[in-house]
This record gives structure tokens, sequence and C-alpha cells, in this order.
């Protein structure tokens, strides 16, 4: 009996180690020195990817990408199926002003706080940074 409880805690404790860690977005915002911005003009919505509960990724037309923070969480943005946009303007996407609505059996309203536009280089790096390759591609329901 005794051995078993041994062995249950040290398969306990190498499921802990092995666990990884969240990543840091605000951090890998800073290290790529990605550039912040109030308003997409021109924005036509193609494609998300939620990185977590206050990050995701919209692609736009002519393969644009952009990383967006929430001003707080959106608790089933990791889970949601599909997503919708409440934009102030047809053509343009601007933060403080619009939200990311979550469809799902409540449905969830989250203001978009910051916008970050990315490269393509910086897409990839974000997809790596994250744990794998992501790309935004879930589409516009």
């Amino acid at each position: 009996m005794k051995q078993l409880i041994i062995t249950l805690l040290a398969l306990s404790l190498m499921a802990c180690s092995s666990q990884t860690t969240r990543p840091d977005y605000p951090q890998f915002v800073m290290d790529k020195d990605l550039k912040q911005v109030n308003r997409v003009q021109q924005f036509r919505f193609t494609g998300w990817q939620p990185l977590d509960t206050d990050y995701l990724i919209l692609l736009s037309t002519h393969n644009r990408a952009y990383l967006l923070e929430l001003m707080s969480p959106c608790q089933d943005l990791p889970f949601a199926q599909e997503i919708a946009l409440k934009q102030t303007s047809r053509t343009s996407l601007v933060a403080k002003f619009d939200k990311v609505l979550v469809q799902d059996q409540i449905p969830e309203s989250c203001t978009i706080d910051k916008i970050y536009e990315l490269t393509e280089e910086q897409h990839e790096d974000l997809a790596d940074f994250a744990g794998g390759h992501i790309k935004a591609t879930k589409t516009v329901d």
C-alpha cells in the first residue's frame, strides 16, 4: 500500500512538472515591438483564431492579420465555434468601441481594447510563441 501511494505521488508530481506555462502575450507584444493602431480602415473580417480569454487573431482581406487584446476576459472565447464583430462602422475596426461577440449558449460581448498590426513574420512568430503553428483560418459563419 505504501509503495502504491509513493508511486501515485511520483506520477502526480511528474504530471505537474510537465504542464506547459501559458504564453505571456503582453511580453510578446513588447519583445516584438508590435505596432498598435486605434483604427483599421477598410477592414473586412475573413477569419479568426482564439489565443486565450484575452487575446485573439483576426484576419482581414489581403492576408492582413491583427492581434486583438480585449478589455476584460472573454471566458468562452477559447472554446467558441463562431464569433461575430459588432462594429461602429461597416468598413473599419475601432479599438475601445467595437466588440467581439462570442456566439454560445449564453452570448458574450467583449470590447476590443487594443489592436496590433501583424506582419506575416510576426504572425508566424506569434504562432510559435503560442506553442504551435496556429493559423487564423476559422472562417466566419
